[in-house]
């Protein structure tokens, strides 16, 4: 493979310097600067468009359409077809006509009231194609369509939509607290480390779930599909990224292409979507030694590489060429998690596990805003960067997911930060309580004086039965200020082998009561089924903004 240009800090002769074009927001007092950096024209390409889904994708459609052609169908008599594009089982696709515009609101009927699943299209139409989520598996599903003319006449139809049964390996998910009045809404979707993403309600009942292969990545963009990270059938490796509806039909599909890696996870924790379209995703460096330590950031529109850059960039040679820790016979010292955008000022927020750390950066350039990290085993250097506790504080061990909050205590110099503490100490977390527990830990952090204090944790007093060693999320929900929390991989006492996936919704109390909680089981140690984070999403994007 040819020798890669970088990214480097000041003082590198190969920085690229961004391009800011500040603008004022006319709605806002604030001002923002745009973010859109030059490509690098020496990025070696890893990625591109692959067309072949959407090929076999107009294929299913041109047949639909045959189908709906070949009979007469009304409002009261629709044409139904389930799991339209053969990857969505708990989906359907209604089509019709009706003889004036008409705007059409459809229910899936739940077991209970706060089951239901309601809809309204609200553009008036003759002819219609009605996307149906949320249906039970295994279930003769009823569907109640409404239509309603501009004068504000309404007649209903009943339609009955029969499902199948889940895979013979699906998880079981069980239900253990639930107090719909006090949840956040939407569906809880569980994004696995390996095999099918699902979504389950308030009961705990499936919604939805797709039969393709998913690892890691299950995240809405900002136009309403989903990033879908999953691999071609009969193949090992995850390279595929894959921007997709509800239903299942396929927008874009964009390839990974590394070179010679053996492994799986060629793709291997995180995508995430810029400002300006491009996507930026967690890979490695098969130039190097190491693994998990490199992101790749994608061209939306031609699929192609538009940046490489490694964290052995901005690191001493030290922390790779020394690390002696967990997978270290894999050259895996750095091991992203996670990559989050900071839209204030056009930073990322990165999570590492094997250094016990999470920091923000600048990009492309790399430069280090802060170090949230114990204070040991860094170089003089790095010391201007870490962040001094006020107070209590226990930095985190492994951790995951850091995410920033909206502002929760009106100081305009400080930032909130919710993150997973798997507290396991890999080279500089505390080796006194490693193991003890695992927690959703929230920061706050000021950037100017360079201090971080604790305001709100929850995990530390369920003990063992919440400490995931690998794996986990801590999401803020933005309308009831409720956290949810996913320990993902905690050993079961009754058999050594096995584990579970714990997943919670608390409230935001220093006292948190627990309004959800799900238990997921059906896999055991090295299976890579368990729960790598949940979302809490509704079915329909609009619904969420």
């Amino acid at each position: 493979m040819k020798k890669r240009s970088f990214i480097y800090l000041a003082g590198s002769a190969a920085i690229i310097v961004l391009a800011f074009v500040v603008y004022v927001t006319m709605d806002s007092e604030t001002t923002t600067a745009e973010f859109n950096p030059e490509p690098d024209p020496n990025a070696t390409q890893f990625s591109y468009k692959d067309e072949r889904r959407m090929f076999e994708q107009t294929k299913m459609e041109e047949e639909i359409l045959a189908n709906y052609n070949e009979g007469t169908y009304s409002f009261e008599d629709p044409f139904v077809k389930v799991d339209p594009y053969e990857v969505a089982p708990l989906t359907a696709l209604v089509k019709f006509e009706t003889e004036e515009s008409m705007q059409i609101s459809m229910t899936v009927e739940g077991k209970d009231s706060n089951g239901d699943m309601e809809k309204t299209f609200e553009e008036y139409q003759t002819a219609h194609e009605i996307p149906v989520l949320g249906l039970y598996a295994d279930h003769e599903n009823t569907v109640i369509l409404e239509a309603t003319n501009e004068g504000g006449e309404t007649i209903t139809t009943e339609v009955s939509m029969q499902t199948e049964g889940f895979p013979d390996d699906f998880l079981t998910t069980e239900l253990v607290e639930t107090a719909p009045e006090k949840m956040e809404e939407g569906l809880t979707f569980i994004i696995p480390s390996t095999r099918y993403v699902y979504a389950v309600d308030h009961n705990a009942d499936v919604r939805w779930y797709s039969s393709l292969w998913n690892s890691h990545l299950f995240k809405r963009l900002d136009n309403g599909n989903v990033l879908y990270l999953t691999k071609e059938e009969g193949q090992d490796q995850y390279n595929e990224i894959l921007e997709m509806d509800m239903l299942g039909k396929v927008f874009n599909s964009y390839l990974v292409d590394i070179g010679e890696y053996d492994a799986t996870n060629v793709v291997h924790h995180d995508v995430i979507e810029f400002p300006n379209g491009n996507l930026l995703a967690t890979t490695h460096d098969t130039d190097s030694d190491y693994v998990e330590d490199e992101m790749t950031e994608i061209d939306r529109e031609t699929g192609e590489t538009v940046r490489n850059f490694s964290f052995r960039d901005i690191f001493p040679a030290s922390f790779y060429e020394e690390y002696d820790s967990v997978n270290a016979e894999d050259g895996d010292w750095f091991h992203q998690n996670t990559v989050a955008f900071d839209e204030s000022d056009n930073t990322l927020l990165i999570t590492s596990r094997h250094q016990d750390l999470n920091m923000k950066m600048s990009y492309p350039d790399g430069e280090i805003k802060w170090l949230l990290a114990a204070h040991e085993e860094w170089p003089e250097e790095f010391e201007q960067y870490l962040l001094e506790p006020v107070n209590d504080v226990k930095f985190p061990g492994a951790p995951h997911a850091i995410m920033l909050m909206p502002d929760q205590d009106g100081n305009d110099n400080t930032n909130d930060y919710l993150l997973f503490d798997n507290n396991m100490s890999i080279i500089r977390a505390d080796e006194d309580v490693s193991g003890d527990y695992s927690r959703a830990i929230q920061y706050r952090i000021n950037e100017e004086e360079k201090t971080v204090e604790e305001v709100w944790s929850y995990g530390e007093e369920r003990g063992t039965s919440f400490y995931s060693n690998i794996v986990g999320d801590a999401d803020y929900l933005y309308n009831t200020g409720n956290r949810l929390i996913t320990s993902g991989h905690i050993e079961v006492e009754e058999d050594e082998d096995a584990r579970i996936s714990r997943i919670v919704e608390v409230t935001g109390e220093d006292n948190a009561e627990v309004v959800y909680e799900i238990v997921i089981s059906g896999f055991e140690q090295g299976e890579s089924r368990q729960a790598y984070r949940a979302e809490r999403m509704s079915l329909y994007p609009e619904e969420d903004s």
